[in-house]
């Protein structure tokens, strides 16, 4: 059964992770994605207690009575940085993976490396996500390589950055683990040149294990709530269930959120969890 899911940023930097995962409870979702990437306390969540932190809030989830279905990397690892514990990004990336296993994540979104124009994109990635690879088998969790972009800095519009079904899939592909996976962020598909529903159509169903779901303008990456922006939500759903995705539904909401005040967020949220349903129900339909 397709779960209801909320990526925890806005509300953990607001409210700490632990007050946080009770109003995503309170609004309605089944589960939250926790989020590594924001610094404001990444030493106490990636430092030396890291373990015992991630058992805190895990005992907190079991308590409150909500899972943790998926996780977002740190984003402190950068071109040309080691691919070993001893560069402090990579350790902390590694205790991500650890610690949202420890949260029970299925999954945690690793976001490719940009690199310079004269350095293969693919061959780079693959050999860094690959090194990831003994860590997944280790805590038992799942990278999902997420659809991505780059702003051109000449024109108005945007370039691929796996922003292609081709380019997923073969990335994928090419690494070869059944613990690597992808993720289709909604609304990046729409910034690369694609309806969304054509882009899901077109990524091999055997990897699609996880999205970010969100709504945009075309123009610019909005994350905002579906039906706030232009994209098509029935024709994302039936297209979701026309591919037999069998993961969850997490929202990636952060700018809507963003907008209103720590008073009107435990309704904002519900709201947003009201709208999350609606399109559950049509995936069910």
């Amino acid at each position: 059964m397709m779960k209801l899911s909320v990526e925890l940023y806005t509300l953990a930097q607001r409210f700490g992770d632990f007050k946080a995962i009770e109003i995503a409870k309170e609004a309605g979702f089944d589960a939250i994605d926790y989020s590594y990437y924001y610094d404001k306390n990444c030493e106490e969540v990636l430092g030396d207690g890291y373990k015992e932190y991630a058992k805190k809030i895990r005992k907190h989830l079991d308590d409150v009575g909500i899972i943790c279905n998926q996780a977002h990397e740190p984003f402190s690892f950068r071109y040309g940085m080691e691919n070993n514990i001893n560069e402090q990004s990579y350790l902390w990336l590694t205790r991500a993976l650890e610690s949202a296993s420890i949260l029970g994540a299925k999954n945690i979104v690793v976001h490719s490396i940009t690199v310079p124009e004269d350095v293969n994109f693919e061959e780079y990635n693959i050999e860094y996500y690959k090194s990831l690879v003994p860590y997944c088998e280790k805590f038992g969790i799942h990278i999902a390589v997420e659809n991505l972009f780059i702003r051109d800095k000449k024109r108005s519009r945007f370039n691929s950055k796996l922003g292609t079904p081709e380019e997923l899939n073969s990335i994928v592909e090419k690494i070869n683990s059944p613990w690597v996976v992808a993720c289709v962020d909604i609304g990046h598909a729409a910034l690369t040149g694609y309806e969304p529903e054509d882009f899901i159509k077109d990524v091999n169903p055997g990897i699609l294990k996880a999205l970010h779901v969100q709504d945009n303008d075309y123009m610019e990456d909005r994350h905002i709530l579906p039906y706030t922006g232009k994209l098509n939500w029935e024709a994302i759903m039936k297209s979701l269930k026309k591919a037999e995705y069998t993961g969850d539904l997490t929202l990636e909401i952060i700018k809507f959120l963003d907008k209103f005040p720590n008073e009107l967020l435990p309704e904002t949220l519900k709201f947003a969890a009201s709208v999350g349903k609606h399109l559950v129900t049509i995936y069910n339909g």
